[in-house]
């Protein structure tokens, strides 16, 4: 329930950021499977978020083709090393389900429902400059976390398979979703953090160790560097997540989960201007410098997990977006959905993505149940058909059975085009 709530929180912020600040604040590559946004579009493959098993066969016989699971860690590893062999035969049954009645399934991995016991690790969590510890863990900043985590996800492997799954849902690691935690402050200041003994050895070394965003000190190039460095971590950690799953065999696809607008290169450059003061910057929203971080774009899929927030009017992605630059201001005003897509097109990432979840936050729930063409089905399905998406997914399954919103609805809404023949990771 607090990670639910956390989530929505931040989303909420991504969103109002857009609403309140204007131009400042707006919520290798593998470009064979990112068409350009003209002549006619594949149609997309849809599907539900944590799909109800007890309605999956409606859910198939409606037309979608997706089906999603989600394992939670602490339910799954009791203690270290000790996995419950009852709670994977449940999670085999679930997946033997979806895939008997013809899904592909989506695995989220669960990493950010961490056991008890893991909370005890020394720092297992973040630390930021006012010497505040997170919630969140830290699978950013601290190899023996990252190692607990790796003997779970080998353990998924020998259970489920990898090879089971169409594609995986990747996050930070201890958020769920690509974020650092919430707050606003900056996250990189536990002992690893500022280039200790644990710190991965992947990820570059704190350029500037024992300074803190608002000191002086640094020239503004010297602050871009420590603020690109820290953007660059949150990608490292993602591509940690990629090579562990490459070598234990998913071949599928990658998606990224990247909410909102976060900072846009306006707003980049006016932070590092003022010196890094606390703000949306702290959380590792700066999608155009992850996305160009991202070590490994093959199978990677720019994942908008806030379709329809009400940014930028739900506009739509348009044709001509690809002729904007990234750093053009009048892009400031997009929706999150727009913005994201035109960054999937500068770095040749495929689309896909989910709709804010009832609750999350809660002011957004009117537009949820509004069925009306400026709802958040129809506004999310126009962009999700505009921007060319592979995927999309209803948050939630459970909303489309408890009446919240009708799954009758859901159904007529995107058999309007026809479903997509899932396309494979190459």
């Amino acid at each position: 329930m607090h990670k639910i709530k956390t989530l929505a929180r931040i989303r909420l912020w991504l969103g109002l950021a857009v609403l309140a600040c204007g131009a400042l604040w707006v919520p290798g590559t593998w470009a064979a499977a990112s068409p350009p946004l003209s002549g006619r579009a594949a149609p997309i493959a849809f599907g539900t978020l944590q799909t109800d098993g007890k309605h999956a066969a409606e859910e198939y016989g409606g037309g979608l083709r997706l089906a999603m699971m989600e394992i939670f860690w602490d339910r799954y590893e009791l203690r270290p090393g000790e996995f419950s062999a009852d709670y994977a035969a449940a999670q085999q049954r679930t997946l033997k389900r979806f895939k008997d009645l013809g899904f592909q399934v989506t695995l989220a991995l669960g990493i950010h429902y961490p056991p008890r016991w893991l909370k005890q690790e020394p720092n297992a969590k973040f630390v930021n400059q006012h010497g505040d510890h997170s919630r969140d863990l830290n699978f950013v900043f601290n190899q023996q976390m990252r190692q607990h985590a790796e003997r779970y996800l080998a353990r998924i492997q020998a259970d489920l398979g990898f090879d089971n799954f169409w594609a995986v849902r990747l996050t930070s690691g201890g958020n769920g979703e690509v974020l650092y935690p919430e707050g606003g402050s900056y996250w990189a200041f536990d002992v690893n953090a500022q280039n200790g003994p644990a710190l991965p050895p992947t990820l570059p070394r704190c350029p500037y160790p024992g300074w803190k965003p608002g000191q002086p000190g640094l020239a503004a190039a010297q602050v871009r560097q420590w603020a690109d460095w820290y953007v660059r971590c949150l990608a490292l950690s993602v591509a940690w997540q990629q090579s562990v799953l490459d070598k234990l065999g998913f071949t599928g696809w990658y998606q990224i989960l990247t909410p909102g607008s976060g900072v846009r290169p306006s707003a980049y450059d006016d932070v590092i201007r003022k010196n890094l003061p606390d703000g949306l910057l702290g959380v590792g929203a700066a999608w155009q410098k992850l996305y160009e971080f991202l070590p490994d774009k093959r199978r990677a899929v720019v994942y908008i997990s806030s379709v329809a927030d009400r940014s930028g009017h739900d506009d739509l992605p348009q044709p001509e977006d690809v002729q904007v630059p990234l750093s053009d201001p009048s892009a400031n005003k997009w929706s999150a959905t727009r913005w994201q897509v035109r960054l999937a097109r500068a770095y040749g990432l495929p689309v896909g993505g989910e709709n804010p979840g009832y609750n999350q936050p809660a002011s957004l729930n009117p537009h949820y149940v509004d069925l009306s063409p400026a709802g958040m089905l129809a506004r999310s399905l126009a962009q999700a058909r505009a921007g060319h998406f592979q995927c999309f997914y209803w948050a939630h399954s459970a909303q489309l059975w408890d009446g919240t919103m009708p799954f009758s609805n859901y159904v007529t809404a995107i058999t309007t085009a026809p479903t997509q023949s899932y396309p494979k990771a190459r």
